[in-house]
């Protein structure tokens, strides 16, 4: 890996990567070139990879990551930005669909200008600075529209490893499907996902990029479990605090540029313990 030159410091960083699932694809593999942190007093810290890493986010499931920076030297200081650089050409990155067939997908930027993540975050002297990327990959991927090629717009947040936490939930079969719950349709392992939104009786709501009102600050997969039989999701690396959380079993319906009237239903206060697993 080559490093900003004249940067050596006592202080180090770590970056890894997580995502927040999407249902109609297998694989997302986006090629990572390096990554850059801005400095709030002027310059950037840059970290360019000598070799790609090419990464597949569904992967990173259900508290799964992927480490892009591990230890790294860093001056000790108050940061604004964190850029990620991305391979282009060919199928460096692409995603591979439900029912098969490998599909290119076009990141804006992300070999030029980098994906660009905007949040206020410290390295101090006395420990390592480690954080993960959330990819909301639901946000993220943008079907096929007149172009005819899948987008990445990456949608993504900041989480300092240190005081974070995340929740564990159950799903009733019978709710999952038509009747008694509205659905999609009547196959029980399909379209379900339950959405996180920040504090407490709040009423949920899709997506809408173009219109945002109440958007949640995470989303994840329900999925039924071999082991216990069960219908379960997961959330985590939530900083800790107020969240609600809703279910749905039509989230195919979301648009992310249309106000869409998805059916909610077990929605649920819940409060996220730093360094804990709640269990609904």
């Amino acid at each position: 890996m080559t490093q900003s030159a004249g940067l050596s410091s006592n202080s180090s960083f770590s970056l890894r990567l997580t995502d927040a699932p999407i249902d109609n694809l297998r694989r997302v593999v986006v090629q990572f070139t390096g990554v850059e942190l801005k400095l709030q007093s002027g310059g950037w810290v840059k970290f360019a990879f000598d070799t790609p890493q090419s990464i597949d986010l569904l992967q990173l499931q259900g508290g799964n990551t992927a480490d892009l920076l591990t230890n790294v030297p860093a001056p000790a200081a108050d940061y604004s930005e964190v850029r990620l650089f991305t391979g282009s050409g060919g199928l460096v990155n692409f995603v591979e669909q439900s029912g098969g067939g490998i599909q290119p997908l076009q990141i804006p930027g992300g070999s030029g200008a980098g994906m660009s993540l905007r949040e206020n975050f410290m390295i101090t002297s006395t420990q390592t600075a480690s954080f993960i990327i959330d990819f909301d990959l639901r946000q993220s991927v943008r079907s096929p529209g007149k172009s005819g090629k899948f987008q990445f717009k990456a949608v993504m947040r900041l989480v300092a490893v240190s005081g974070v936490g995340g929740f564990r939930g159950e799903v009733d079969p019978l709710r999952l499907a038509n009747p008694p719950s509205d659905c999609s349709d009547n196959m029980i392992d399909s379209f379900n996902a339950a959405y996180v939104f920040k504090g407490h009786h709040v009423t949920p709501s899709d997506i809408n990029q173009l219109k945002p009102n109440v958007e949640p600050v995470s989303t994840t997969l329900i999925k039924f479990d071999k082991a216990s039989g069960k219908h379960l999701y997961e959330a985590a690396f939530l900083p800790a605090g107020n969240y609600t959380v809703a279910v749905t079993c039509n989230a195919d319906l979301d648009n992310l540029e249309a106000d869409d009237d998805l059916k909610f239903f077990d929605i649920r206060n819940i409060t996220v313990v730093a360094n804990d697993i709640v269990f609904l």
